[in-house]
């Protein structure tokens, strides 16, 4: 759009590194663009929160990497990239996505999706044991569901919705 303004920034309103790694969320300014009150709070200078996660780097070029509505609140915010960041480095994972689901008990829960490498011998409970070890207790995943496989797409990006309807 001409004559809009695109960051990306940390829950504190400042821009995240342009590195292509530090997620925030994609905030937009511009004469095409209305800014409105969120949580009954009007947003600074005119940005509009776009409620999606993303990284930008060195070139400006931005990826969306999330929905910011799939982040866990417990007193301080979490991304579910940031619990799959702590999960693909358990040495039998090979890939995982983690959804946060809504629950009557918790208000919100993640559940976690992993492929294990060949010949791995996990069980749920040592990953969430694992997890645990490394994670706040509202973060850590509740489940863990394993398959052979994640659903993607041609690009090779993870189908989180379809996730969603195994569930």
């Amino acid at each position: 759009m001409v004559n809009t303004q695109v960051r990306v920034v940390d829950k504190d309103g400042k821009d995240v590194s342009p590195d292509g790694r530090e997620v925030g969320e994609i905030v937009v300014k511009g004469n095409s663009v209305t800014p409105i009150s969120q949580n009954g709070q009007e947003l600074p200078g005119g940005w509009l929160r776009t409620g999606d996660m993303g990284t930008i780097d060195e070139n400006g070029r931005i990826e969306v990497v999330e929905r910011n509505r799939d982040t866990i609140y417990d007193g301080e915010e979490l991304s579910p990239l940031e619990i799959e960041r702590i999960l693909y480095q358990h040495p039998e994972v090979e890939e995982v996505a983690v959804l946060v689901l809504p629950d009557t008990e918790l208000g919100e829960k993640t559940h976690a999706f992993v492929v294990l490498h060949e010949e791995a011998d996990l069980t749920e409970q040592q990953l969430i044991d694992y997890a645990a070890a490394k994670l706040e207790p509202y973060a850590c995943p509740k489940n863990i569901t394993f398959m052979e496989e994640l659903p993607k797409t041609a690009s090779g990006k993870i189908l989180k919705i379809q996730l969603r309807d195994i569930i």
